[in-house]
């Protein structure tokens, strides 16, 4: 194993627990079915340059995430896979990406392989192979420009300075201005580690134009649109997200030093016996000190901004895996057992857990099959440490990879089986399609389900009676044609225009609601309902 245990295997390895069963599952909200409906309606209207989420023009991000996840439904269809096949290989290449950057800063390859394998086995990472939003790609990027920088530092050719301004564009692209927090921070202290093997010539000047050109072309075209857009782009969406409470997404400002060591199991944890153990490292011009400062800072801004969500801060991931594998890669034997005692706690916990689900009343559906699976990885594990054969300290690492193996492919599987306790909406669209009810308006009240426009791969109507996920921004409307899929019953107006929709057969979808009074009318109009969860679908049969 020592010796045949090479990248090509893990990352082969990485790949078919990626795929499998990636698709298995429908598409969860809010954020995962936000961006694979958003990315729908690009693909089935043709426009991929104004993200449209119900009908509703929607510019919170950039459209890189929308495009790539609309190509993924041109190669293979509207589906859950299709949207999340490029989430998948956008994490495949970090990994790639994670081992050549280490490869690069410290030329060698076990260290490298050691720190892909660790970066893989975080538990943020895997997250967010399950969750389509920006973020996946968006820390790609972030890697690939530090990549792309470290290699243009070290030999000098031109072409690495442009795919370093190229990377930071489509980054841009991704989630505009976030996208320079963690490169910028570690090129400015790894630049005083590493000399420049060329001057400042006319190639930086062309390489930050064509930075610009890529970058601002989106906004640009929107802004000469609407003069409008630039200022609620960089006001609202950027500035706003950070200094202000403006979606809803404030947490206290502990949220990320708390989280953070979590989602980084178990080998945070060991990386901070392994700073404690080697703290002489790092000295103020030195790739130690370079890495852990790109981490910390943007812990701290993160930690500042108002706007928090535990995949802003992925892109920190990679550098921790790198920092963490040649900490470990210098740590004396005798201190191996420290960071064994760890892995291996972390190990054993999650495996007895699996083994203990299926008879144990979660109130969810936990398959047998799981926990003997669990039960293999564990002796699997035992096997692990008690060979001879094995060099000590791979043996922390490959226990590791387990464990996230088991993590990432059982996830799809508890999701596929449980998809209304996780937010899934697939059995509600199934019934839909079962009944053969898809021709009929579908009518969802007082919630925004992206997931079920989705799933039925057709636009819905969602009528607004007070809930403040359905209080869209339509100042960029340039038509009325919304309020056809968005109707406000708390205007007269409108709650008149529904009478006028279901005289034509409609399908009504209530969610953990009793429909108000005002509306028992409408209830009242289907001879039909099932009540699928915790949601009501009302209909008639034909």
């Amino acid at each position: 194993m020592k010796n045949n245990f090479n990248f090509n295997i893990f990352i082969i390895i990485a790949a078919v627990a990626l795929f499998i069963n990636v698709g298995s599952y429908g598409v969860l909200e809010s954020s995962d079915a936000r961006y694979a409906e958003i990315g729908r309606a690009m693909y089935a209207t043709g426009d991929y340059v104004h993200p449209n989420l119900l009908d509703v023009h929607h510019y919170h991000k950039p459209p890189f995430t929308y495009q790539i996840t609309a190509l993924g439904y041109e190669i293979f269809g509207v589906n859950p896979f299709g949207a999340r096949f490029f989430l998948q290989l956008a994490v495949l290449l970090q990994i790639l990406l994670v081992y050549k950057l280490t490869l690069l800063l410290f030329n060698t390859k076990k260290t490298a392989l050691w720190a892909s394998i660790i970066y893989f086995t975080f538990p943020l990472v895997l997250i967010s192979s399950r969750n389509l939003t920006t973020d996946a790609f968006l820390a790609t990027f972030a890697l690939l420009s530090i990549y792309s920088w470290v290699k243009y530092r070290k030999t000098g050719f031109l072409k690495w300075l442009y795919i370093f301004t190229i990377s930071l564009a489509l980054g841009f692209l991704t989630k505009g201005p976030v996208i320079f927090i963690v490169p910028v921070l570690f090129i400015i202290f790894y630049n005083r580690t590493e000399k420049a093997k060329r001057k400042f010539s006319i190639h930086h000047i062309l390489a930050w134009t064509l930075f610009l050109g890529i970058a601002s072309s989106w906004f640009i075209y929107l802004g000469l649109q609407n003069p409008a857009f630039v200022d609620y782009f960089l006001g609202k969406q950027t500035a706003d997200r950070f200094s202000k409470n403006a979606f809803g997404r404030t947490e206290p400002f502990w949220y990320f030093l708390a989280f953070a060591p979590v989602v980084g199991l178990p080998w945070f944890l060991a990386l901070l016996y392994l700073l404690k153990d080697q703290k002489s490292l790092f000295k103020f011009k030195t790739l130690h000190f370079a890495l852990l400062i790109a981490v910390l800072i943007p812990l701290i801004f993160f930690s500042i901004s108002s706007s928090k969500r535990i995949l802003y801060i992925l892109p920190l991931y990679s550098l921790i895996a790198i920092l963490t594998a040649h900490l470990f890669s210098k740590i004396e034997i005798g201190k191996v057992k420290v960071v064994n005692g760890i892995i291996l706690g972390f190990s054993s916990l999650i495996t007895l857990a699996f083994i203990i689900a299926p008879f144990i009343d979660f109130g969810i559906d936990f398959p047998l099959y799981l926990a003997i699976a669990s039960a293999v990885i564990l002796i699997l594990i035992i096997t692990i440490y008690t060979s001879k054969v094995l060099e000590i300290k791979s043996k922390p690492i490959f226990t590791s990879l387990l464990i996230a193996l088991l993590l990432l492919i059982s996830s799809s599987v508890i999701f596929s089986k449980n998809e209304l306790k996780v937010n899934g909406t697939r059995p509600i669209t199934d019934f839909i399609l079962q009944e053969n009810l898809n021709d009929r308006a579908i009518l969802v009240y007082n919630t925004r389900k992206s997931a079920i426009a989705f799933g039925l791969n057709k636009s819905i109507i969602s009528l607004y009676d007070g809930d403040e996920s359905l209080n869209r921004e339509t100042q960029f409307e340039e038509d009325l044609n919304w309020k056809k899929h968005l109707i406000n019953l708390q205007n007269p107006d409108e709650f008149n225009s529904l009478h006028e929709i279901t005289k034509n057969p409609t399908v009504l979808l209530v969610y953990k609601k009793q429909l108000p009074e005002k509306l028992l009318w409408l209830e009242n109009s289907y001879n039909s309902k099932k009540v699928i969860g915790k949601w009501t679908i009302y209909y008639s049969k034909r």
